[in-house]
């Protein structure tokens, strides 16, 4: 019965990975409606070896998300599920078919194609979802049923996602056909 978040990205500082954790912590702080009714999985892939720029990320990252835990977790309820770990693409369908919302909001990105990998896997399971993307991510310009954010705006990460977890069915299901036929289309 939990409305379920998911942001799949790679690990770099561009993907915007700390921005969107600690907009999830001021959303949690602004929304305490949502506590132990949203859960966010995070699905981290890590960058290839050898790229120790990375390093500083991935050690704030977790240190966000355990912060973001210790302060809203409780007993039966988690806010923020971790994976840092290449997931293959099998395995990813289904948590792009459960997720109600994606969240997917890099700083700057040529493309992004979890986005329609998301949009994708909706449409192939007949299912319902949001996907909340970056405007600075490419795919914004043709993907005009997302709901758009400003990842260096906190403000607009919150609203955007409590958006995204407020609409309505139908709006939802008109935001998702147009999605699906721009993916299909494209």
């Amino acid at each position: 019965g939990r409305k379920i978040i998911l942001s799949v990205e790679r690990l770099d500082y561009v993907k915007g990975p700390i921005e969107k954790m600690l907009a999830y912590e001021s959303f949690l702080e602004k929304h305490p409606e949502w506590h132990e009714k949203a859960i966010m999985i995070n699905i981290v892939t890590p960058a290839a070896k050898g790229m120790e720029i990375y390093k500083a990320t991935r050690e704030k990252l977790d240190q966000v998300v355990g912060r973001i835990n210790g302060r809203f977790s409780r007993l039966g309820w988690t806010p923020v599920r971790y994976f840092y770990r290449s997931i293959p693409f099998e395995e990813l369908v289904p948590f792009y078919v459960a997720a109600d919302v994606a969240w997917i909001t890099p700083l700057r990105d040529g493309l992004n194609l979890v986005c329609k990998e998301y949009v994708s896997a909706k449409a192939a399971s007949n299912t319902l979802g949001v996907l909340v993307l970056s405007e600075f991510a490419g795919a914004a310009v043709e993907l005009k049923g997302a709901v758009l954010t400003n990842p260096y705006d906190k403000h607009s990460m919150i609203q955007s996602l409590d958006a995204a977890l407020n609409l309505g069915k139908k709006e939802i299901e008109f935001r998702m056909t147009d999605l699906i036929q721009r993916v299909k289309g494209y």
